[in-house]
């Protein structure tokens, strides 16, 4: 693999790292506010690391 699409993917993992901790602090917040459902933000936030994970292990695929 590259040292660019190792650097995107790099990049990536970060992202996949910073999303996880926004729907980690959401859901603490929707707790905290007594409610029994997940808020959409969060779902969306699951959706987007989803996502990004993806993108991450499309780039493993790819041979030069």
């Amino acid at each position: 693999m590259s040292k660019e699409i190792e650097e995107i993917r790099s990049q990536i993992d970060g992202l996949v790292e910073k999303v996880a901790d926004l729907a980690m602090q959401d859901l603490r917040d929707t707790i905290s506010a007594g409610e029994e459902k997940s808020s959409f933000k969060e779902k969306q936030l699951v959706r987007v690391r989803r996502s990004l994970e993806k993108a991450s292990h499309l780039l493993l695929g790819l041979d030069e």
